[in-house]
């Protein structure tokens, strides 16, 4: 938080300073967080939505949920472009938009579906703003996302940012930033993908002891929930990965850093086992032979035996420790086989298994290029993982109540 806090005043300082852009004062600028892309109701138009940042709140304390003063403002307007949009803006605020702090740009669900390049284009164009920022795809509308208070965080979209940092660690959400897309894009095979947002309304019920009838629904504030992926085929939206289908990507793609694998115990299925990862890597190996072609995923993973439910597991006895590793093992392959499935049903190789063969075999590919998307949905992947434990903990069973 201090961080960002010192970050935000040297803004301050360097648009105060002499020499600067202009000398525009400070007051005439409106600091953007992040930025929000809609399809509009208006026909041929998009809906951009604005986090800007109001400098006079920062240097106060921490923020409160529903507390004042906010730190950031949100502002909407609608044109035929992204450009044309940030100008009627900048009518509409009185000042010049200063983007060069922003963080995130989060696209709408319905625009994503019918074109996310009319977002990227401006973005990799203008020389202002930076392809370097998150992008992430709204599971409804882009402004929602912008308008929700990211817990205590001051900076609302500097809190999403954050977010996105904190699922990429644990393997539930990619953290893809808008180059990384557009590197994508102009992939012959590979397909892009992007974190994704939505949000969620919590409701309880009040009037505890009451007759049901008389009950009501209070409804809490919205919170924003980061997991998963939306899968992209060149710039439309093709459809979703879960949680678990998200982290089989970030396997095979060799992204996974750490994060927790939790696992049938053995011998109590209905008692489970958590692992921490500490490291993994991956690699892809394409194979032809006979003019068949084929592909593995090699995993190798090493982590530590984080938790044990009771009464389940004690590893002095003789295997349980590789029963412990084969668990592990299963659990990532499982992963893995369940992002295959879904990126085959959508016929998008979100893993770049068309790349690891234009390397290894260049002569063939150029037969193989045209028809990727024939082949790709029905491609043989062979899974080789291996898992290790290094640690078990300062115990080696469980505590047991006396009888």
């Amino acid at each position: 938080m201090k961080r960002k806090i010192a970050l935000a005043a040297l803004v301050l300082l360097l648009l105060f300073a002499a020499g600067c852009w202009n000398r525009v004062e400070l007051e005439q600028r409106a600091i953007v967080a992040g930025f929000g892309a809609d399809q509009s109701g208006e026909e041929g138009k998009i809906e951009i939505t604005v986090q800007v940042i109001k400098p006079g709140e920062i240097r106060a304390g921490p923020a409160a949920r529903g507390g004042s003063p906010k730190a950031v403002v949100v502002y909407n307007s609608t044109g035929y472009t992204f450009f044309d949009t940030l100008r009627n803006l900048t009518m509409l605020l009185g000042k010049k938009l200063f983007v060069s702090e922003a963080k995130i740009m989060v696209v709408g669900e319905e625009l994503a579906r019918e074109d996310i390049g009319k977002v990227t284009d401006f973005y990799d164009r203008d020389h202002e703003l930076s392809t370097l920022n998150f992008l992430l795809i709204a599971q409804g509308e882009a402004r929602e996302i912008l308008e929700t208070e990211v817990g205590t965080e001051k900076i609302w979209a500097y809190g999403i940012a954050d977010m996105v940092k904190a699922m990429k660690a644990h393997g539930k959400a990619p953290a893809t930033k808008v180059q990384d897309f557009l590197d994508a894009v102009e992939s012959k095979t590979t397909a892009p993908v992007a974190a994704a947002v939505q949000v969620v309304r919590k409701e309880k019920e009040e009037g505890e002891g009451e007759e049901k009838a008389g009950k009501e629904k209070a409804v809490l504030p919205k919170d924003l929930k980061l997991s998963g992926a939306a899968v992209f085929r060149k710039y439309q939206l093709a459809g979703w990965l879960d949680e678990k289908e998200t982290r089989g990507l970030l396997w095979v793609t060799g992204k996974i850093k750490s994060g927790i694998i939790v696992a049938p115990a053995p011998g109590s299925e209905d008692k489970l086992v958590a692992f921490e990862i500490i490291r993994a890597s991956a690699r892809i190996r394409p194979e032809m032979a006979g003019g068949n072609l084929t592909v593995t995923v090699e995993v190798k993973e090493e982590g530590n035996l984080g938790e044990v439910q009771p009464d389940t597991v004690d590893i002095t006895r003789p295997g349980v420790l590789k029963e412990l590793e084969e668990r592990k093992r299963a659990a990532i392959e499982d992963e893995i086989i369940a992002a295959v499935i879904k990126a085959q049903e959508l016929n998008a190789d979100i893993f770049g298994f068309g790349e690891a063969v234009r390397r290894k075999y260049p002569r063939e590919w150029k037969q193989l290029e045209d028809r990727w998307d024939e082949i790709f949905p029905a491609l043989e992947v062979n899974m080789a993982v291996e898992a290790k434990i290094r640690r078990t903990g300062k115990i080696t069973k469980t505590a047991e109540p006396k009888p």
